[in-house]
């Protein structure tokens, strides 16, 4: 049955950390005018088939001829509710993927979207589509940052239809400016096919690799911190994180989100303390700024801490800033740094959908 074909390849990328990390990524596959998506939620390392969505092609098809507000709440809000609607009976009680509409889009009858952090250094580089386009070819679809939900998958859509007028063909590849990529194929075979080649093209372009050679643990920092936080602090001991906590401007492209996983589980901004700086003090502003204590502290000459309400809050916050990390490195190698904007930052923070998400992991 197709619905195992897709548990077992959504369990064999799942258990690559290199690919996915907690929640993140996702995939589906379609079948007689019915397409299996992951239900928001899950992890597809361990996800069965009873947590995959299925849902009517049809139905998210209506939802792209639609014409909604252009207010964002608004317009999110009605779309959400299509989507809801395009579950088959018996499917009331799960929630599709949030990225269930860009599955829908292609052709092809398996789907696979993932963020790992070399094909992030990619997308996440000021030089991410001419360098995707001498390194990939021309056949891919390329999309510049935007909101995600509707507006995303409508410009997706659109650039589908484009891309099969050009070349007589389906796309089988996007890749998303500041967030991951989309792969899709009508086997498992040609799915994994394509996935190593795009990695290996993107290895052999790396210049310089991360450093996460082991260092010695500040054991007395993560002491004053779980102490001000009354939670679960870990450090990032490794050789990249003293590098990056040398001074502010060394610190300075970790400040900011490169993708919406690094806002979801770490949130949007961590916390850089100085040198001299006092530790209770910068925690307690920051708290009365955004309204929670931070969940990456960035710390000159002390290093890289991870905070969560317990132990695996906290190494899943780690998991996913060492993966921010790799992605600060990497971009060198693709014409440097370029973070999510503010106001996409801002809009996936207020987002209902992304929202919802984080509640589950």
């Amino acid at each position: 049955m197709i619905v195992d074909e897709l548990v077992k390849f959504s369990n064999y990328y799942g258990k690559n950390s290199a690919l996915v990390l907690a929640g993140g990524g996702n995939t589906s596959a379609k079948k007689n005018g019915f397409m299996y998506v992951k239900g928001s939620g899950t992890q597809l390392a361990t996800i069965t088939a009873e947590k995959f969505v299925k849902v009517k092609l049809s139905k998210i098809e209506d939802i792209f001829r639609k014409k909604y507000p252009d207010n964002d709440a608004a317009r999110e809000a009605m779309v959400l509710e299509d989507l809801m609607d395009s579950r088959c009976p018996g499917e009331e009680h799960k929630r599709p993927s949030v990225e269930t509409m860009l599955h829908a889009i292609f052709e092809q009858t398996f789907v696979l979207h993932l963020h790992p952090a070399l094909v992030n250094g990619l997308t996440c580089g000021k030089g991410g589509e001419t360098l995707a386009k001498e390194i990939l070819g021309e056949k891919f679809i390329w999309v510049d940052a935007c909101k995600p939900g509707y507006i995303l998958s409508k410009i997706c859509f659109d650039k589908m239809a484009e891309y099969r007028n050009k070349y007589s063909e389906p796309c089988d590849m996007i890749l998303l400016q500041n967030h991951g990529i989309f792969i899709a194929a009508d086997s498992v075979k040609a799915l994994d096919d394509k996935l190593n080649s795009v990695m290996s093209a993107l290895k052999s372009r790396v210049k310089v690799q991360p450093d996460f050679t082991p260092v010695a643990e500040d054991e007395a920092y993560i002491g004053e911190l779980k102490n001000i936080l009354q939670g679960s602090v870990c450090q990032i001991a490794c050789r990249q994180a003293e590098i990056f906590t040398r001074d502010e401007e060394s610190a300075s492209v970790l400040l900011k989100p490169f993708t919406p996983d690094h806002i979801v589980y770490c949130k949007a901004y961590p916390l850089f303390i100085g040198k001299g700086d006092n530790v209770a003090q910068a925690v307690s502003q920051y708290s009365k700024k955004f309204g929670f204590n931070p969940r990456v502290i960035v710390a000159e000459g002390h290093g890289v801490f991870c905070c969560g309400a317990d132990e695996k809050q906290s190494n899943t916050v780690r998991a996913l800033f060492e993966d921010a990390m790799k992605i600060a490195v990497y971009t060198g190698s693709f014409g440097g740094v370029l973070h999510m904007s503010g106001e996409l930052t801002d809009f996936i923070v207020n987002w209902e959908v992304e929202s919802y998400r984080s509640k589950q992991n």
